[in-house]
């Protein structure tokens, strides 16, 4: 079976990049984006559509429903931008298919010997098109890269001296360095292809192309093999080098991929040789590996355990090992049913089969625990065995039958929350059908075969004990039964109070889990330089590499799809946590506390949430959308204010960016119409210096080609005031200098425009500590309307808008579950209040839950809700075994308050049997801290707490109901009973 940490949660991501190089944002937004995203919104089964426009670049993601195929996906997006009409100088839309989940692994690659030239082409032509091929591998993201280029920088001070203009320049490198195919020469005997070359074969013959007379290339301007300019920097433990993020396809295996890639490792080191290392980082397996394998020792630990509670309570080692092989036979039938059905083997249907353990020995128990009673009458073996079943299916059936009806709902459930449920739901749902007929069928076989009734020493020094605690309970129970009002009374009181008391029970989407990692994102104001981005960041960089607690970091600059300069991103890798002194949450408070004190950039220090909800990985992700981009800016600058006096929002920040540093450049019209020079002339001789985004020809070398491009060498287009020196020529054909026929005004514009659903939007964002989400959520609704102008909406995105999914999904799930249940009873039982007193003990479970959660300090969150769920059909199982024997006690001619109390004193043993068995199943789950725990531990908690509180109350409760509604049941069977076959 695949392995995988959760269900597959990817959404199908299609992303549609477009470049158009010169344009601002807001240009990229008219231009390319809002065609682009009418084009493809009318798609079916479009979940989402977000947009970014960068100076220069458009970037959609089109998300889809989970349900529909990336491929198709993909395609539909192709035929539709296909006849979008785009600006003549933007490039071709090139389309992605991605996944949610980020990088599966990285590969870093680090120059030994400093020659970066080499390392660039390595990486590009050896080590990424190895990583391309691994199957399933969407994209391979590179950071810290540069193309090699052929590079000419001209001197201005040498141009003015020749009177050469850089636009010149390139018109003549494009004629004479210049190769085509000129036809054919065909005669009676063959036939001749005719190729005109008259490029340079390599960088001298290119320096040497003549400019004028007496005059080079070279003569003017600096020509070599060299990189493209700087656009994004990366360093792995202080060493620089280039980082390849392996993305994989949405819906497909990371486990896979990785694998593939480690397997890849040793071939990609001996391509490069000894000049270079070459590392895994990331690696996503390592936290799936720990934690499956995890809960994989729960579940054989869990199981030991509910064996070892059946023993203390059967005192009988071979009904126990009969009881036990329901475990291991339920097991793997259930592997068998979830891998046909496609589910992988995941950390859901783990924890589903842990939890299951106690449903799968609770029906051997209650088959074995009958038999016995049975051969302790007198019964031979076989008679008591059929005897035994005979009695105890009806009660098995109605079990397995309510257990049922509590997932068919969530078979039903869809989006990512539905997912979850469903791989869990599927589990369980499965191991619940193979459990009753290893119960009904496989047990009874082997137990007719080698149970005795032999009663040993051990079993008859226990024996007192348990009659002890059988006549205890009945003398408990004659009063409860007696006074049965203010027993229920009381009882809802105690579900009431609990809700009262732990208040401090709050709401998450999931919980955090400590997988020995996190990132610290960093961003300085508009136009900062990756100079001074290395600068700033140097402080935190030496902090965590003085830590001893930090395994690795990596470091990246400009790691957004557009290469934003003045943003970073710092991945550390912890070590594991049994070397290390703090848990992870404590690491990272430590370093936003320590990290306070830097003011140059917005610093946010978080983990690296297990299930990717949104663009960001905050949980509090904000979207105000409207028109406006000015009265955007001012409220989320309003709602970043209103969520710093929150308690426990930390971190806040907003996706919008102004204030980039421009210089506009305009034409003194009366100045340039004199002399004949055009705008259009003095924009190209501007692009020609101090831009190198355009090549001016090729340079092909070993089947491969290669930009030329030309601009100004580096300091001189650091000083703005060249401009000013740069020489045209005016329509006389004398050169003039620039200045006086341009003006300069220095002014700033938005950087990037982001947009949701054809709107456009602002995002703003908070991470949390030490607070529930739900209590932040809260506070935003109390408050945000009060900023809000008329025709600004909000919504939340990420983990926010997943919780109340959750929320929404679990109680109509809970809703459909309780009406199943019902129905199904009310047919067992023939009975229309019977039911109600089975399913009494449902809301009393929840008494446990709150209890459980509030002294252990947890929330509510996605994984305790799954486990209410199984919850709901566990704790209907005691109910029934009471109702069950009781019925057919008043049949035999007892009256009701005898019937309940030999109801109650037989099935005590069961009952107690079966709740400590899934206790125990559950225990390492619960107490467990190995990794995952923080998740696993919160659910295993709440169906404990759930499952005592309502065996108690199922115990002393359920007796105490039947008292009160069987006149109401026996009334209300007289309209609808005709008679008995």
């Amino acid at each position: 079976m695949p392995l995988a940490l959760f269900p597959n949660v990817d959404f199908p991501i299609v992303t549609i990049q477009t470049t158009y190089p010169g344009a601002d944002a807001k240009t990229v937004e008219s231009k390319i984006t809002d065609k682009i995203e009418e084009a493809v919104s009318g798609i079916n089964g479009i979940d989402k559509l977000d947009s970014t426009s960068y100076e220069g670049l458009s970037y959609v993601i089109v998300r889809f429903d989970l349900k529909i195929d990336i491929n198709e996906a993909a395609n539909d997006v192709r035929d539709k931008i296909g006849g979008v009409i785009l600006p003549d100088n933007a490039l071709a839309p090139l389309v992605q298919k991605i996944s949610t989940a980020g990088e599966a692994i990285s590969v870093f690659v680090v120059s030994k010997t400093g020659d970066m030239s080499a390392l660039m082409q390595l990486v590009d032509e050896k080590i990424k098109p190895k990583l391309q091929r691994i199957p399933n591998v969407g994209d391979v993201d590179i950071d810290g890269y540069q193309d090699r280029e052929i590079r000419i920088l001209v001197d201005p001070y040498l141009l003015n001296k020749y009177n050469v203009s850089a636009v010149e320049l390139q018109n003549i490198i494009g004629n004479e360095n210049f190769k085509s195919s000129s036809g054919k020469s065909i005669n009676d005997k063959q036939e001749l292809i005719i190729k005109f070359q008259g490029d340079a074969k390599d960088i001298e013959s290119l320096a040497n192309i003549a400019i004028k007379p007496g005059l080079r290339l070279k003569d003017v301007a600096k020509v070599f093999d060299g990189l493209s300019d700087v656009e994004s920097y990366t360093s792995y433990n202080g060493q620089v080098g280039v980082m390849l993020n392996i993305m994989k396809i949405s819906g497909t295996n990371v486990i896979g991929i990785i694998d593939k890639a480690k397997q890849l490792l040793p071939e990609l080191k001996a391509l490069a040789g000894d000049d270079y290392q070459v590392s895994l980082i990331k690696d996503q397996s390592d936290k799936i590996m720990h934690s499956v394998n995890q809960v994989k020792f729960d579940l054989v630990f869990g199981a030991i355990l509910a064996i070892i509670i059946v023993f203390i309570f059967l005192r009988n080692l071979t009904a126990t090992i009969v009881s036990a092989l329901a475990i291991p036979t339920s097991i793997i039938g259930t592997f068998a049913i979830i891998d046909y059905m496609g589910y992988d083997l995941n950390k859901l249907t783990l924890i589903g089969l842990t939890l299951a353990i106690g449903i799968f020995i609770d029906d051997a128990i209650v088959v074995i625990e009958n038999i016995s009673k049975k051969m302790e009458s007198g019964m031979e073996a076989f008679q008591a065995t059929y005897e035994g079943v005979h009695e105890i299916a009806f009660s098995l059936l109605a079990i397995s039958a309510m257990l049922l009806a509590v997932f068919i709902p969530v078979a039903f459930m869809g989006g990512l929350v539905g997912q979850f449920f469903n791989a869990f739901a599927m589990t369980v749902a499965s191991g619940i059908v193979l459990s009753y007929f290893v119960a009904i069928m496989f047990i009874p076989t082997i137990g007719a075969r080698v149970l005795k009734h032999k009663e040993t020493k051990f079993h008859a020094k226990t024996e007192p004990m348990f009659k002890a605690l059988d006549n205890g309970y009945v003398k408990i129970l004659k009063p409860l039964i007696r006074f049965k009002y203010i027993t229920v009374l009381v009882t809802f009181g105690f579900l009431i109070l609990s809700s009262k008391i732990f208040t401090n029970v709050g709401m998450d989407f999931v919980p955090a889990e400590d997988n020995s990692e996190f990132q610290i994102t960093a961003k300085a104001e508009v136009g900062t330089s990756i100079t001074e981005m290395k600068n700033r960041m140097q402080p935190i960089m030496d902090a965590i590499k003085n830590d001893t607690m930090v395994d690795y970091y990596a470091l990246s600059i400009g790691y957004t799809t557009a290469n934003e300069s003045h943003k970073a991103l710092v991945y550390v890798k912890l070590k594991p946590i049994e070397q290390r002194g703090l848990g992870q949450e404590d690491i990272i408070v430590n370093y936003r506390e320590q990290f306070k004190s830097i003011q140059s950039m917005a610093l946010s220090v978080a983990k690296i949430p297990p299930i990717n909800t949104g663009s960001s990985t905050a949980p509090v992700q904000i979207v105000i959308t409207g028109d406006s981009l000015e009265k955007l800016s001012e409220i989320s600058q309003q709602v970043s204010a209103m969520l710093g006096s929150f308690e426990g929002a930390v971190d806040i920040d907003s996706d919008y960016q102004d204030g980039k540093p421009e210089i506009t450049i305009s034409v003194i019209r009366h100045n340039t119409a004199r002399l004949g020079i055009t705008a259009t002339q003095i924009a190209a001789l501007l692009n020609a210096n101090y831009s190198s985004d355009s090549k001016v020809s090729n340079f092909e070398q070993k089947g491969r080609e290669y930009d030329i491009t030309l601009r100004f060498d580096d300091e001189s287009r650091a000083n703005i005031d060249n401009i000013k020196k740069l020489q045209i020529r005016a329509a006389n054909g004398e050169y003039v200098f620039l200045d006086g026929l341009i003006r300069f005004e220095k002014s700033s514009s938005i950087a990037t425009i982001n947009r949701f659903d054809r709107e456009r939007k602002v995002l703003v964002s908070s991470n949390i500590s030490n607070v529930p989400l739900n209590s932040i959520v809260n506070q935003v609704d109390a408050n945000i309307a009060k900023i809000l102008p008329e025709g600004y909406n909000y919504t939340f995105s990420g983990d926010v808008e997943k919780m109340q999914e959750t929320a929404l999904s679990f109680s109509t799930a809970v809703g459909l579950a309780v009406i199943l249940i019902y129905l199904i009873l009310a047919a067992l039982y023939e009975s229309l209040i019977q039911p109600i007193i089975i399913m009494v003990t449902m809301p009393l479970a929840f008494t446990g839950v709150i209890t459980a959660l509030g002294l252990s300090g947890n929330n509510f969150s996605l994984f305790v809700m799954i486990g209410i769920i199984l919850l709901l059909g566990m704790v209907g199982k005691n109910a029934i075994l009471v109702v069950d024997f009781a019925n057919r006690a008043i049949k035999q001619g007892e009256s009701v308050d005898d019937a309940l109390i030999h109801a109650g004193e037989k099935r005590l043993r069961p009952i107690l049997m079966t709740t400590f068995a899934m206790v125990g199943a559950m225990m390492p789950l619960a107490f467990g801290s190995g990794a995952g725990h923080e998740m696993n531990s919160p659910m295993a908690l709440s169906v404990i707490g759930g499952l005592i509180s309502s065996t108690i109350l199922a115990l002393l409760v359920v007796p105490a109901f039947y008292k009160i509604l069987y006149p109401v049941d026996n009334w209300l069977r007289k309209w609808y009973e005709v008679g008995k076959l």
